[in-house]
């Protein structure tokens, strides 16, 4: 009887582990969520877009369940990019992605815009010497190597000058023609009294010695919906849902982004810009926090949406405005408000976690 029993229990024993493999094996496509691979294409690679590599480092797409892989493009190509496909996700300048003279069915098959992570434009002003006492006026009559002509910076530029009672090309002379890649060195020759940069090249200009950044473009504006995340109409239809998962992995970046400093932000995003000493990295993020350019959130509002169209049309740009309500989506952004969150660990959390990880090292 004994064997017979014995036998018994270790079919049971058996029986009972196939079925929790069963069972596991049934449960696990409902735990191990299907993770999505996201495009996107940058138009620069800057902190000014600090709450994206934030999202990337931190894992915060990871939680979503995305694999972003970001590229850096030229302007020009992510709009012909994002018309062929070849990109899901677009961040660069509104002007690159919204307005576009070319398209005739642009009310219809545009990019929408669905997040953005920065009120302010992030260029900055060079002056070849330090100028504690700069005003906006002192650019009369003066010349400036500028970002290209139909640049969203170049637009916030023209934006301060005509708020300080400038009026651009008239009353003061602005090279927007220089390529990209000559503008530093034209102004280490000698052209240009002052020169429109982003960090980090603005800090790197100050620690080489050849440029002090006197004023920010964009704390002499308004606040304006500057930059923004865009995906095509279809795209967005075809995938709310990572859509959504996207958004949230930026806002609980800009929440992290409240709650730390300068110096963890440096760190925490240094993967992307492993090319860079470390104090430019941490300059540039510093003081583009002292100039609040990043948002709280990421909802694309109405006014600054249209004052950004109003500067435009004012730099010639376009002949009226893009309408807000058929360019702009805020339904994912506000649904990340409303559900995102994110706590820092405590003290206590933190050394229970070292003490965690060396037991098992």
């Amino acid at each position: 009887m004994r064997p017979t029993l014995i036998a018994k229990i270790a079919m049971i024993t058996l029986l009972a582990t196939l079925a929790i493999f069963a069972l596991h094996d049934r449960i696990k496509p409902a735990a191990e969520q299907e993770v999505h691979t996201v495009r996107v294409l940058e138009s620069v690679r800057s902190p000014y877009f600090l709450p994206q590599y934030l999202a990337l480092n931190l894992g915060f797409f990871k939680e979503q369940h995305l694999d972003v892989k970001i590229t850096t493009a030229n302007p020009e190509f992510i709009r012909a990019a994002l018309a062929d496909r070849r990109t899901d996700v677009a961040l660069c300048g509104m002007q690159k992605i919204i307005f576009n003279p070319d398209d005739p069915e642009r009310e219809k098959n545009g990019p929408i815009v669905f997040a953005t992570m920065a009120c302010r434009d992030g260029s900055l002003l060079l002056s070849k010497k330090n100028d504690s006492a700069f005003q906006w006026q002192k650019l009369q009559n003066k010349t400036i190597i500028g970002s290209p002509h139909n640049d969203s910076s170049e637009i916030a530029l023209e934006n301060a000058l005509r708020q300080a009672g400038i009026l651009p090309y008239r009353q003061v002379t602005i090279y927007y023609n220089i390529p990209e890649k000559l503008r530093v060195g034209a102004f280490r020759a000698g052209t240009g009294n002052y020169l429109q940069l982003l960090e980090p090249e603005a800090s790197m200009a100050e620690m080489e010695g050849y440029g002090q950044v006197v004023a920010s473009v964009g704390a002499a504006c308004d606040d304006m919906t500057i930059t923004a995340f865009a995906a095509l109409p279809g795209y967005i239809e075809s995938n709310p849902e990572i859509i959504q998962k996207f958004t949230n992995a930026i806002y609980k970046a800009q929440l992290w982004l409240k709650q730390h400093s300068a110096e963890e932000a440096a760190m925490a995003v240094y993967p992307s810009f492993s090319n860079l000493e470390m104090q430019v990295l941490i300059k540039s993020i510093e003081r583009y926090g002292t100039l609040k350019i990043w948002t709280d959130n990421p909802v694309v509002e109405r006014e600054p949406y249209e004052r950004f169209n109003t500067a435009a049309k004012n730099a010639g740009e376009i002949a009226a405005p893009v309408p807000y309500d058929t360019t702009v989506v805020t339904s994912f952004a506000r649904q990340a408000v409303e559900t995102v969150t994110y706590a820092p660990e405590t003290e206590t959390e933190k050394k229970k976690r070292k003490s965690f990880m060396i037991f098992f090292q």
